[in-house]
């Protein structure tokens, strides 16, 4: 099968939907996006998409974090004085590292931790070993975590989609600075309802141009 007739496969990616940072969008905007997320993940689970979940986690004290990290350096350093008791965003074991109670995963979706901005070999491995072509990305925060797996999963030569009210930022300018200017030299930006009409008519396409290329018995 040549690499234009390779059937297309879908997946979401939800990005960060931890507790630390979802509770950083601002509160007025928080519930919708975890209602939009969540009906996007039944949509998907639906569908029989694969569905992977990429977060950021650290150990304690924050170990392998190198302290003139530019986002997460303070944290060390600050740990350091004043210990995990006290300094643990995003750290495991405690509460805030942990996936919003509403967009839990289901089992056989993997679950891939990182502990540095771009994601590592775990979230390509879960989407090459379903052969994905097409990724929707959703999730926070928009003009980094998100941002920084867009640019990844596109080195893979995949697809990708994002829905507006489906990523968030905690500066909400930041935010709509990366959807409107950064985001769509990668991806392909959508309102919901226009995405829900786009990737159907996709999908019936799909599925079209995989029944007209199939190989025939005799």
């Amino acid at each position: 099968m040549t690499e234009e007739n390779v059937p297309e496969r879908y997946a979401l990616v939800l990005c960060d939907v931890q507790l630390d940072f979802l509770n950083a969008i601002p509160s007025e905007a928080r519930p919708a996006l975890v209602t939009q997320l969540r009906d996007l993940l039944q949509a998907a689970r639906r569908a029989n998409w694969l569905v992977v979940f990429s977060g950021t986690r650290f150990p304690s004290a924050y170990e392998g974090v190198h302290p003139r990290h530019r986002l997460f350096g303070g944290l060390k350093r600050l740990n350091r004085k004043q210990g995990d008791g006290t300094v643990h965003w995003l750290m495991e074991g405690h509460p805030g590292a942990e996936i919003h109670p509403e967009l839990q995963p289901v089992e056989g979706e993997p679950v891939v931790w990182r502990s540095e901005l771009r994601p590592g070999e775990g979230l390509i491995s879960a989407l090459r070993a379903k052969a994905t072509t097409k990724v929707v990305l959703a999730g926070v925060k928009t003009a980094s975590g998100v941002l920084a797996t867009c640019e990844a999963l596109v080195d893979q030569g995949l697809l990708v989609y994002i829905v507006r009210e489906c990523v968030a930022d905690n500066d909400q300018a930041r935010g709509e600075a990366a959807l409107q200017h950064i985001l769509p030299q990668y991806a392909d930006i959508f309102a919901v309802d226009t995405f829900r009409e786009q990737i159907s008519q996709e999908i019936m396409m799909d599925m079209y141009i995989a029944f007209k290329t199939a190989p025939r018995a005799g």
